[in-house]
């Protein structure tokens, strides 16, 4: 049976993501099993809140990709998050309530074609590695700046008031279905449709990591110059990459504006932009499995101690960051992760080093 089932997922396993034996993926599929449960057994609130918390997965893996596996450190994917959520807002407030799934693609669609538009800038414009958070950042700001300063009647679109730095209230949730059947994804069904749309990225990004553009973006990553060498062109890879991590920050975007019914220039501010650096960081950069789930236990710690005041969150993140630079570069997550596989290869091979164990291939 493992051996079925080893030859079924090959396509998922690779040297890029952790995990791929037999065991590792009948634990993934169990606990990906009592995450649809989870819904039926507990109240819609804290269904509801998790799912929320699920929703920032997106824009963690949207770093992960660029920053872990291409080289790319970008603080502007809160900017595709936000646009992406006033896009849909926009457009779900003009449109009939049943057409709000086509208003959340186009606003993904439409966050794409920016990325696109400010990937070439930055890529095919030869800005450096350095340069680029800078100016990634400073867009950031800007979208945040020339948003907030639409307070007023006059800064309408359609139907749809900007809000100006108060931010655009009245967003529908999504829902799908004509006349009598009609389907409102808030709480539990938000829930499960989050978790579908995770689910989906997570084993997409899986297949696509490990496939020969996977090795591409490590490529990038390890040694732009010599990939270009062996004839690959590194601004394209750069920007491909990039469009896609603005999809995946695009959606959460949407799912954040149809959850809160709400979207703010706060959401693209400083404090936003840092965030996900520090999900990223902490779990470990170069693993979509420990930044998912970094970023959703860093929300939910967030979360709780927001209720006891902004500061301690603010203290936590600082001190977390400082204590992953210092002592746990990999990230916690992906540091735990080797300990793990050099505590199962010890197992198996006794007199080998743990020096010789690799950084996180398999479980």
């Amino acid at each position: 049976m493992f051996m079925n089932l080893k030859g079924a997922l090959s396509a998922f396993n690779g040297p890029q993501t952790v995990g791929a034996s037999p065991p590792y993926w009948i634990a993934f599929f169990v606990a990906t099993g009592l995450m649809f449960l989870y819904p039926m057994f507990a109240d819609d609130y804290a269904v509801s809140n998790n799912g929320f918390l699920l929703v920032w997965v997106f824009l963690g893996l949207s770093v992960c990709i660029l920053w872990g596996y291409t080289g790319i450190f970008s603080f502007g994917q809160t900017a595709f998050f936000g646009l992406a959520g006033y896009a849909y807002g926009i457009m779900s407030i003009n449109l009939p309530p049943d057409l709000s799934m086509a208003a959340a693609v186009c606003a993904i669609v439409i966050t794409m074609l920016l990325s696109a538009f400010v990937g070439y800038i930055i890529f095919y414009g030869g800005i450096s590695s350095l340069y680029i958070a800078i100016f990634t950042l400073m867009l950031t700001l800007l979208a945040e700046t020339l948003l907030s300063r639409t307070s007023g009647p006059q800064f309408k679109i359609g139907q749809a008031s900007l809000g100006g730095s108060n931010g655009m209230v009245g967003i529908p949730p999504l829902q799908i279905g004509w006349g009598d059947f009609q389907l409102i994804f808030v709480d539990k069904p938000f829930f499960w449709l989050v978790a579908s749309a995770l689910l989906i990225v997570f084993l997409g990004l899986r297949v696509l990591l490990n496939s020969n553009w996977g090795y591409l973006m490590v490529a990038t990553r390890e040694d732009p110059l010599r990939t270009q060498l062996f004839g690959y062109d590194v601004r394209w890879i750069q920007l491909v990459t990039y469009i896609l991590a603005g999809g995946l920050a695009a959606i959460g975007g949407v799912l954040f504006a149809s959850w809160n019914n709400f979207i703010a220039p706060s959401s693209m501010g400083m404090t936003a932009a840092t965030l996900p650096i520090i999900w990223v960081a902490a779990g470990g950069r170069a693993s979509i499995l420990a930044v998912t789930i970094s970023t959703f236990l860093l929300q939910w710690i967030n979360q709780q101690l927001a209720y006891s005041g902004g500061e301690y969150s603010l203290m936590f993140f600082a001190v977390l960051l400082l204590a992953t630079v210092m002592l746990f570069p990999q990230g916690m997550v992906t540091t735990i992760e080797l300990w793990l596989a050099a505590g199962s290869h010890a197992k198996r091979s006794p007199g080998l080093p743990l020096g010789r164990v690799q950084g996180g291939t398999d479980a």
